[in-house]
C-alpha cells in the first residue's frame, strides 16, 4: 500500500492517541491533510486535545476502516500547536471532507475560525498494513445497530 496515496486520498478521520493530564492515553478522532510528510489536524484551542499535546508531544495515530478488509496505516510522532495555520488548515479539511464549502456544517466550522488551532504532527515512523487478501473471503455480520 502506498502510505501518500492512502492519506492523501482517504476520508477516514485520524485516531490521534496522546497522554491526558491524568497520564492515561486518551484517543479521539479528527478530520486531516496530509501535506509535505506531515499530518495536519485543526480543532478548537479550547479542545483538551491541545492542552494535552501541549505538555507532551509525542502520538499515536492510525487512519483505518471499520470494515474489511482491514487495511490502513498507523504510527506515532511529534505534534507542533500552530496557532497562525489553524485557519488554513481547517480550510483545507472541509474541501476535503465536505467538498461543498457553503453546506451547513462547513458554515459552522468556519464561524468559529478565528479561535482554531492547528496540529502538525511529524511522524517518527509508519506502518501501513491491508488484509485484502487474507480476508477476501471474510464477511462479517453484525447485530449492532449505532
Amino acid at each position: 500500500m502506498n502510505v501518500f496515496e492512502f492519506l492523501t486520498n482517504s476520508l477516514i478521520p485520524i485516531r490521534l492517541s496522546c497522554i491526558n493530564a491524568l497520564n492515561w492515553p486518551i484517543t479521539i478522532s479528527l478530520w486531516y491533510i496530509y501535506k509535505d510528510n506531515k499530518i495536519f489536524c485543526a480543532t478548537q484551542k479550547s479542545a483538551k486535545i491541545v492542552e494535552y499535546l501541549s505538555k507532551n508531544a509525542r502520538c499515536g495515530f492510525e487512519v483505518a476502516s471499520d470494515k474489511p478488509p482491514y487495511k490502513g496505516i498507523r504510527g506515532y510522532g511529534n505534534a507542533t500547536l500552530d496557532d497562525e495555520n489553524g485557519k488554513e488548515i481547517l480550510d483545507l479539511i472541509i474541501k476535503k471532507y465536505l467538498k461543498d464549502t457553503n453546506s451547513s456544517l462547513a458554515k459552522f466550522l468556519k464561524s468559529r475560525n478565528e479561535t482554531e488551532i492547528a496540529i502538525e504532527i511529524q511522524p517518527q515512523n509508519i506502518f501501513s498494513y491491508d488484509y485484502s487478501n487474507r480476508m477476501r473471503d471474510v464477511v462479517i455480520k453484525s447485530n449492532t445497530q449505532y
